[in-house]
């Protein structure tokens, strides 16, 4: 009959059927254990902690997002590969949130009650690839393994999302510590700030950041996660990865190929120290954002002896210039170019700096931990392995 649109029945119960077959082939998958489902999106977060922003020598006004496949999703115990030719494997521990009801346009108030639980992550990272990304992180960040979440689940409803903490180990010692006190932007602002972009739905995951710590890691490293809240004694558990080495190739007929810098290699190690670089020439930013002493080698944490030298050399204009520049502005513009605990002698002086006193002192040191002090030698030997490898 014309202008009759005939339903089939069958064919949307078969439809069905099969939607129902997937959900459970994706509960039953390994990957998918700690969550149960396949995720629908996987949301992360680029920068989000103080101390890593502080460590990056920059801090965003407002959270910025990336996607992840859910075919990059991986369980507690297993193995992540490096691929052949590559050399800056970063890991990432995290706080990650799974969404239990629906959320579109909600207010910070009532965003927490829409997540279900909280779990661990390692947002891991190839730096190899990340210029080729251009931001999307696609490549850099969504290879297979390369989010492990798990391995159990907290029920949201039972913290407080200010007062959690994620700590990360590799082959046992301390790399990461940090809270949600730590945090630029709450919890709770990520969650609605996403929802009024886009409907955040059932299942789906979102990356928190990482703080301060994070680093290379080569094959045969043991890398683990855990997120707790200490006021309660609740924990996920340690999330743990292997780190192996791949032999497959990539392919230069089909697309780019890895490529690394110094400025990438001083990224994924958290300093250009760590990386087992040489430090840079550095140059000084005034407030005002000109350049003062471009080309001059910042010298190597001068003594008692060199430091009037030092203010000498400087010119009454630099000398201004240096004076009305904030410390927070010259920290940055040290730590961004890897140059980690300098200390700047007051200008007006000419006598030698006295340790955190009369001295313009400023602090390029990332607050990291305590356990990153001993850790240095053991990451340039890593650094060393990973290029040689």
């Amino acid at each position: 009959m014309e202008g009759v649109i005939v339903y089939d029945f069958a064919y949307d119960a078969r439809a069905r059927e099969l939607m129902t077959e997937q959900r459970s082939s994706d509960a039953a998958d390994p990957r998918f254990a700690a969550l149960g489902r396949r995720p629908g999106k996987i949301i992360a977060i680029h920068l989000s902690y103080a101390s890593r922003a502080d460590q990056r020598g920059r801090r965003p006004a407002a959270p910025s997002y990336f996607l992840k496949p859910s075919s990059s999703v991986a369980a507690s115990g297993s193995t992540i590969e490096r691929p052949a030719g590559t050399e800056l494997l970063a890991f990432e521990g995290e706080i990650a949130l799974v969404i239990g009801t629906p959320a579109r346009r909600v207010s910070v108030d009532q965003a927490w009650s829409h997540v279900a639980s909280v779990t661990a992550a390692n947002d891991f990272g190839l730096y190899d690839l990340r210029a080729n990304d251009k931001g999307s992180n696609l490549r850099s960040k969504g290879g297979d393994g390369f989010t492990p979440l798990g391995p159990a689940l907290l029920p949201a409803g039972d913290l407080d999302p200010t007062a959690l903490r994620v700590r990360t180990w590799v082959n046992g010692e301390l790399a990461q510590d940090d809270t949600t006190a730590g945090l630029i932007f709450p919890l709770a602002q990520l969650v609605a700030d996403l929802s009024q972009h886009v409907t955040l739905e059932v299942g789906d995951v979102i990356l928190t950041g990482t703080p301060a710590g994070s680093s290379v890691v080569v094959t045969g490293d043991v890398v683990e996660v855990e997120v707790d809240s200490p006021a309660l004694g609740l924990s996920t558990g340690r999330l743990v990865t292997t780190v192996t080495q791949g032999a497959a190739s990539f392919d230069a007929s089909l697309g780019s190929l890895p490529a690394v810098d110094d400025t990438q290699r001083a990224e994924a190690w958290g300093s250009r120290e760590a990386a087992g670089l040489p430090a840079e020439p550095a140059t000084l930013v005034t407030g005002s954002g000109d350049v003062a002493g471009a080309g001059r080698t910042a010298p190597e944490s001068p003594s008692p002896a060199t430091a009037p030298d030092l203010v000498a050399a400087l010119s009454p204009e630099l000398r201004q210039r240096l004076e009305r520049t904030p410390v927070a502005a010259l920290s940055a513009q040290l730590r961004k170019r890897g140059l980690d605990g300098r200390c700047i002698p007051k200008p007006s002086s000419s006598a030698p700096p006295a340790p955190c006193g009369s001295c313009r002192c400023v602090k390029t040191s990332s607050p990291v931990t305590a356990a990153a002090t001993t850790r240095r030698s053991a990451r340039s030997t890593r650094s060393a392995r990973a290029r040689s490898s």
